[in-house]
């Protein structure tokens, strides 16, 4: 959250938002957050939290994402590591890279992947 907010971030792309633990942080703060995971139990429980409809909620991985133009991209927890099939990480950085506006940034809380296992791309 510290991030975000020296980001100056105004719009932020929660990957792997899980139950929504992060995503309502920066909501609550006034910053647009679109939240994205692949768990419909997830999302589900995310969509009961206080708060939630400041969240716009997206059911799937991130190539499900509507066009987006945001501030800051971020993966917290376990989600870059949750991610093993090489294509699968290459698409969820494209969609990442392809959701930033010129200058944006990308944060993984934890979970950095060895280079070897990103499968030729580059975080």
């Amino acid at each position: 959250m510290r991030l975000a907010e020296e980001l100056g971030a105004r719009q932020v792309l929660d990957i792997g938002c899980g139950t929504g633990a992060f995503a309502l942080l920066p909501a609550e703060r006034g910053i647009e957050v679109v939240g994205v995971d692949p768990a419909t139990a997830s999302v589900d429980v995310a969509h009961g939290k206080p708060g939630s409809e400041r969240v716009r909620w997206v059911h799937g991985d991130a190539g499900a994402l509507p066009p987006l133009q945001v501030d800051l991209v971020t993966t917290t927890a376990n989600v870059a590591q949750a991610i093993v099939d090489p294509q699968v990480w290459r698409m969820t950085l494209r969609a990442a890279y392809e959701a930033l506006r010129p200058g944006g940034s990308l944060c993984s809380r934890r979970g950095i992947r060895p280079a070897a296992r990103l499968g030729g791309v580059e975080a």
